[in-house]
């Protein structure tokens, strides 16, 4: 088994073809074929299923592939570590951030952390919270920003930011003259919510239960999975919803949404830096997540993003 074994397999199991693997890995179809065949000969297990659909690992192929990425991330840091030796000049950071941070606290982070380190380019893969955690462990991304529960046994979580909930509107809605509502009236509602995985719905669910609400007893009209998605349906007047205050402060001031506020409720999250105990950070993981735990300047760039 070799490392270029290694990259030829994860082509193949993440095109779901041998064609497109092997064009992505600059080989021929036969060339790929003939080592992932020598892979699976030397593990005596098929690792692949060949199928008129498509490619597919197989449960053995599957482990295969959580430890194959593991292992050439894994190189990646042993590179940028050698490259580090001459600076951090020429870096590249794969990470994870869920749909919020991706979206409002990122973009405004970049310029920070261009001054601060040129050399460092960001890859970022978005998700909602459950899916960024799941690329973590897979190896797939080094460090990442997400909400909701993080298992304390696999990851190191560091806090971030703390991120308010709060209800919106459209301008047309009954509400959007009411200022504050009370808990009775929510009932009465018709809501926008995210998907189950987002730290999002997981934060407003442990909200509403502390405040003996039972999240089954309200009307949903969509499960969306996208912050946009929620906003752009309050906006056209479906109904309320409850999403991050980072994301809608353009809204806000163009007046596309109108915050309400609820009598007895505050919902806040978490936004956790999270890494895999088990990996070593690369230099540019280092000192990326450095710079984000630098409260001053991460502060001072979404202040300033909120101004536009």
């Amino acid at each position: 088994m070799t490392l270029r074994q290694l990259e030829l397999f994860v082509a193949v199991a993440e095109t779901g073809s041998f064609s497109r693997g092997a064009e992505k890995v600059l080989l021929t179809q036969s060339t790929v074929s003939q080592h992932v065949a020598a892979l699976e000969s030397e593990f005596g297990t098929p690792l692949l299923d060949r199928t008129t659909k498509g490619i597919y690992p197989t449960a053995a192929g599957q482990l295969f592939l959580q430890h194959a990425r593991r292992i050439l991330n894994e190189r990646d840091v042993l590179n940028q570590a050698m490259e580090s030796l001459h600076g951090l000049d020429r870096a590249t950071l794969n990470m994870g951030a869920s749909n919020i941070p991706a979206n409002y606290l990122l973009p405004c982070f970049l310029p920070v952390l261009r001054r601060r380190y040129p050399g460092i380019t960001l890859n970022v893969t978005i998700g909602d919270s459950r899916e960024v955690l799941d690329t973590l462990s897979a190896g797939q991304v080094e460090v990442a920003i997400a909400g909701g529960h993080v298992d304390p046994e696999l990851f190191n979580a560091k806090p971030l930011l703390k991120d308010h909930l709060v209800m919106i509107v459209g301008p047309d809605h009954p509400l959007a003259a009411a200022g504050t509502v009370s808990l009775a009236d929510l009932k009465k509602q018709v809501f926008i919510v995210r998907e189950d995985g987002s730290g999002t719905y997981q934060a407003l669910q442990k909200a509403f239960l502390k405040a003996d609400i039972e999240p089954d007893s309200f009307q949903v009209a969509a499960r969306l999975g996208s912050n946009e998605a929620v906003r752009r349906a309050v906006a056209a007047g479906l109904g309320c919803a409850f999403v991050s205050d980072l994301s809608i402060q353009s809204n806000l001031h163009r007046g596309e949404l109108v915050k309400v506020d609820v009598a007895g409720l505050t919902i806040e999250r978490q936004l956790w830096l999270v890494s895999l105990r088990e990996r070593t950070p690369s230099p540019a993981a280092v000192a990326v997540s450095e710079l984000l735990l630098q409260n001053g300047e991460l502060d001072a760039s979404l202040r300033q993003c909120r101004t536009f």
